[in-house]
């Protein structure tokens, strides 16, 4: 069964009857699409180009990764629903989004237990912590098993080179004798680079009863299936993981249709490698609630000084009685948040983060409609706002995740134009990506660089060594060494050459292209580029350093920096020890333990920006 199918089944399923309605009772029709704030009034100009078609897409977004020896990755998964149908966790390579192959790691087998594979996932799924605690549908010719698991978002652990993932669970199908199920979310770690796969715990869990039959826990015509559809994202400058993800109200056989996407977010310190205890959701303007089982809040824009969530007392309630519909008109239930099932990543261009949800509008009215981008400057807060829509981009999108244009392997930090992928309903393939641009309507609301490029600056980590050209290389010496003063030069896209001040030649990531990319990898001090890898190889981004303000909330910026490189996407590292290298590291915030994978310290990647001389 293919991933269009699948979906067309998933609504299927609903029944006609259910689906009928939701394609009327959609809370985002036009009389409230019509409010949503145009790219004009927001300050923000969108622009995108004609939709080019993508190779490789599945039942999840298409997400990027980089391993430790340099190896670009990307990996998606199905889990499709019945007896026969395809089961698999996929990992593509190559050097970056346009030059893919599949991976043999794709059909790696557990030598442990044969029937689990990445190229069947079935056992994997029924047997992880979720699957143990799931039960089967009534009539298993839908739905064939009790839990369907996906991987979906991949960290690199700088310590140990193990990769951790989140799965995401679809288990107790049909629990009130309809077509639709729970949702939870896992994780998992590989210790052998994708090969093989432990699902250890749960880590993000439904408020509410997950039980087959449970009219005690939901006595009314809706019940909430649960957290689900995860989008991780890895914020270095704070520290934090965080994790957005919805839940949904699905109304039981024989009640009018309708349904609410709500949607939430969690977050966990990134040294902390996503232990279950680590996790808190944002609820009422706080993060306050356990990961596993805690109230959550509803995120919706915060336009015109919202507080950017649904209060509690008017958020999803078991205990209402009525339909969807009657809940919404009745100001008990909310309508389909506009940032369900979010993705984000940070603009270094616009100096925030920017973020794409699934386009309810289209779904729940049956027409394609432009795709809206939201943002915000700090994610304690979650205070999101409209930037506008690509009026170019009509579509009914499902699954979507953004990638850098000048390095097409990051979805982390961005340029001023990137890739917009989709999956499912698209404008025009069922798997493309569009070329978007994002500016503000005047240049001075771009963000301040944090050096005057017509100055020369040190470069120092927390042990007062310097950065240093040495030959052809960098490297680090003691403070007030030669060739130690540096300049910055603006790509006008967010990111800056840096070039030593004597030479003029440009600090740049060395080696083949994943040697370039790998942890340790050196610096090279060459001419300035002007095309191609040996281009993104030159080019830097500021990444502030910020601490939580705990009597506000809020970020605050520290004035320490990590730069982080464009090709690689690691940070430039200068080693405090008697070998005093300038390398690239993963990023950490945390100390690494004896015999880490990159034994560099969390200091040595913390810089600070002194004017020279």
């Amino acid at each position: 069964m293919t991933g269009g199918s699948r979906r067309l089944a998933k609504w299927v399923a609903i029944g006609a009857a259910s689906a009928a309605a939701i394609a009327f009772c959609g809370p985002l029709g036009s009389a409230v699409a019509d409010d949503i704030a145009p790219a004009a009034e927001s300050g923000y100009v969108l622009t995108g180009a004609a939709a080019q078609p993508n190779t490789y897409g599945n039942d999840t977004p298409t997400l990027p990764f980089i391993d430790k020896d340099g190896t670009f990755y990307v990996q998606n998964a199905a889990a499709h629903y019945g007896a026969d149908d395809a089961r698999v966790w996929n990992f593509y390579s190559g050097s970056d989004f346009d030059d893919l192959t599949r991976h043999p790691i794709s059909d790696a087998v557990n030598p442990a237990d044969p029937s689990d594979s990445n190229a069947d996932t079935t056992t994997r799924c029924n047997n992880s912590p979720t699957g143990r605690t799931a039960t089967s549908a009534p009539d298993t010719s839908t739905y064939a098993h009790p839990n369907y698991c996906d991987l979906t978002g991949v960290w690199v652990d700088p310590d140990s080179g193990d990769w951790y993932g989140l799965v995401h669970n679809e288990f107790t199908p049909q629990p009130f004798g309809d077509g639709m199920h729970y949702d939870a979310i896992d994780y998992a770690v590989s210790r052998d680079q994708g090969a093989t796969w432990t699902i250890l715990n749960q880590i993000i869990t439904s408020p509410f009863s997950t039980e087959r039959d449970d009219t005690s826990a939901f006595p009314g015509a809706i019940y909430n299936y649960g957290d689900g559809d995860p989008r991780l994202f890895v914020d270095n400058a704070s520290g934090y993981f965080y994790v957005y993800y919805a839940s949904r109200t699905i109304a039981k056989p024989g009640v009018e249709g309708g349904q609410s996407w709500l949607q939430h977010v969690a977050r966990a310190p990134i040294s902390e490698k996503m232990a279950p205890s680590s996790w808190s959701k944002w609820y009422d303007g706080a993060w306050s609630e356990p990961g596993v089982g805690g109230q959550e809040s509803n995120i919706i824009p915060a336009d015109d000084g919202g507080t950017g969530y649904t209060a509690p007392e008017d958020d999803y309630d078991p205990a209402e009685l009525g339909s969807q519909p009657e809940q919404v008109a009745a100001g008990v239930l909310p309508d389909d948040s506009p940032l369900a099932v979010m993705n984000i990543s940070w603009s270094a261009y616009l100096g925030m983060y920017i973020g794409t949800p699934q386009n309810n509008v289209a779904q729940d009215t049956g027409t394609k409609t432009p795709q809206h981008y939201y943002g915000t400057t700090d994610l304690a807060t979650q205070q999101w706002v409209d930037l506008g829509a690509v009026d170019t981009n009509l579509n009914g999108s499902w699954y979507r995740w953004l990638v850098d244009s000048g390095n097409l392997t990051s979805s982390t930090i961005l340029g001023k134009t990137f890739r917009t992928y989709c999956t499912f309903e698209c404008s025009t393939y069922w798997n493309e990506y569009v070329e978007t641009t994002i500016e503000p309507a005047s240049a001075t609301s771009l963000p301040t660089a944090p050096v005057d490029t017509d100055a020369a600056y040190t470069i120092s980590n927390g042990t007062d060594e310097v950065l240093v050209q040495d030959g052809a290389e960098a490297g680090a010496a003691a403070a007030g060494a030669a060739s130690s003063a540096w300049k910055f030069t603006s790509t006008d896209d967010g990111f800056f050459t840096i070039t030593n001040a004597a030479s003029g030649k440009a600090l740049s990531a060395y080696g083949s292209v994943d040697g370039a990319r790998a942890w340790g990898a050196g610096l090279s001090l060459y001419p300035v580029a002007t095309s191609g890898d040996d281009l993104t190889a030159q080019q830097w981004s500021f990444q502030e350093i910020v601490a939580l303000d705990e009597e506000t909330g809020t970020s605050v910026g520290t004035g320490e920096y990590r730069l982080v490189n464009r090709f690689s996407n690691l940070a430039l590292s200068l080693q405090p020890d008697a070998e005093k290298q300038a390398a690239m590291a993963p990023i950490r915030q945390w100390e690494p333990a004896a015999g880490a994978s990159d034994p560099r310290p969390a200091s040595s990647q913390v810089l600070t920006l002194t004017p020279a001389g």
